[in-house]
């Protein structure tokens, strides 16, 4: 039965992702067109946001990124298992690769009062939380402040992006535990979804700005009607 389960819901999810890469793809297109029609503004300072963090980084993270890299992952854990999930949180611990003895090559976990699950393994590779939490602040700033938040949304994305290339291997235990071809399934649709959300949530320009409640009528109104249109190719 379980793995009749992990059959179904690998299926579902390889078709959630190419309707995610669908959606991805049209967000692009809308990034692109903004360009276009003036209202490209949130994007340019969400690019400025995560330049800045490259040479921020560079300049003053260089000897603490590892650690902070690793608290966001095992951070990552605790909050979806914690607060979605409603596991009691036992531990929390995280480590610098330099600071690994011999024989140690665990940077960091959490542990909880009962088992994992592949949502809870899964969420630092699936979750920019940093990045989401300032797009929804973003729904209570005045628009002549939009710059700021989408600044600080561009840095927080290009930190959560530089910790998935880190953590995002064939050989990392999260995956191994999960099936890599499964984890694999999962982060990429949930990796196209969140940037699209993200980059819609951004548009609008400074006039008429768009917020994550309206991504999301955008993403999933889109999304069906492509599946509609999946659909109908199939019925021919």
């Amino acid at each position: 039965m379980n793995k009749f389960w992990r059959f179904i819901t690998s299926f579902v999810f390889l078709l959630t992702l190419i309707i995610a890469a669908f959606e991805f793809y049209r967000c692009g297109v809308t990034v692109v067109n903004s360009f276009k029609t003036g209202t490209y503004q949130g994007y340019l300072w969400l690019g400025i946001g995560m330049v800045a963090f490259v040479i921020i980084a560079a300049i003053f993270f260089k000897k603490n990124l590892d650690i902070m890299q690793t608290m966001t992952h095992e951070g990552s854990h605790m909050l979806v298992s914690g607060l979605f999930l409603r596991k009691k949180i036992s531990e929390f611990k995280a480590k610098s690769a330099d600071s690994l003895s011999e024989n140690d090559r665990v940077l960091g976990y959490v542990a909880s009062n009962t088992g994992e699950n592949i949502i809870m393994l899964l969420a630092p590779y699936m979750l920019p939380y940093l990045t989401f939490i300032f797009v929804f602040i973003r729904l209570m700033i005045k628009n002549e402040c939009l710059p700021i938040i989408d600044f600080i949304i561009g840095f927080t994305l290009m930190f959560h992006i530089t910790c998935w290339k880190k953590d995002t291997r064939s050989d990392q235990s999260d995956l191994q535990r999960s099936g890599v071809f499964r984890s694999y399934l999962y982060i990429f649709t949930f990796l196209f979804f969140n940037i699209a959300i993200i980059l819609y949530s951004l548009g609008g320009g400074m006039s008429d700005p768009t917020n994550i409640i309206q991504a999301n009528v955008e993403w999933f109104s889109q999304a069906w009607k492509d599946i509609q249109w999946l659909i109908s190719l199939v019925a021919k």
